[in-house]
């Protein structure tokens, strides 16, 4: 595809991602399981989206619209386990992302840097096996083995908030580097993600965005400048 169709596409993606986050903040309180889902299905939104971004941003920064093929999307684009896999490796960087290197990952006593790795990877890829098994739990009545009936309404809220505001902050920090990389690196006029950042916020940020609320803030200036909307980390 060029590179002006992936940049369509690729915001298609990141603001499907963060309507889905929303719906799925609208949903918690009553219907955890189908919030849970949501989540699911946004991070795999993001997961595409971080192909695309990793395919393109060069090519978006100098305005060339050039072709080139994404060939991740084009192995993996239907395969739920690893689009949720990509996510939560790009979700790693988050606290290193706002400056926290405070609880870094690190091998256990005895632990190889190699095993250390292989044991990173197992242990995502089990949890993107779970996320989409629990996707499936949010949306479909079902019966296993003993008999037993499963229903979404059954779900256990558990800590379906605290994955839910963790993703939105995920989808948020690739608005944030895409903010940054026009601001900075970008010859091209800006073409704002202001909308799908502010939709996040009140999931992402909660009480920072409650705070806001509570101070009078109007959520879009009225010139539309994003440079006056937003710092320089895009929030």
């Amino acid at each position: 595809m060029t590179a002006s169709r992936a940049r369509r596409l690729w915001k298609a993606l990141v603001d499907n991602a963060s309507r889905l986050i929303a719906d799925a903040h609208a949903l918690l309180e009553d219907s955890p399981g189908r919030a849970r889902s949501l989540t699911v299905l946004a991070q795999e939104e993001l997961g595409k989206a971080l192909w695309i971004y990793d395919e393109f941003h060069v090519a978006w920064n100098s305005g060339v619209d050039e072709e080139r093929t994404v060939e991740a999307l084009q192995r993996h684009g239907r395969d739920h386990t690893r689009k949720y896999f990509e996510a939560v490796v790009f979700g790693d960087t988050l606290a290193k992302f706002w400056g926290d290197y405070s609880n870094l990952p690190r091998p256990a006593e005895g632990e190889s840097w190699e095993q250390f790795a292989g044991r990173r990877l197992d242990d995502t890829e089990s949890a993107a096996k779970a996320a989409n098994l629990a996707k499936q739990r949010g949306f479909y009545v079902d019966v296993d083995a003993a008999g037993v009936i499963s229903c979404p309404a059954d779900v256990d809220p558990g800590d379906v908030g605290e994955d839910l505001e963790r993703a939105a902050q995920v989808i948020e920090m690739l608005l944030i580097r895409d903010h940054s990389r026009m601001k900075f690196e970008s010859k091209v006029a800006y073409d704002s993600t202001l909308d799908q950042q502010f939709r996040l916020l009140p999931v992402s940020h909660p009480k920072e965005f409650g705070d806001w609320l509570a101070r009078g803030g109007d959520p879009i200036d009225a010139d539309g400048d994003p440079e006056d909307d937003a710092d320089d980390d895009g929030t």
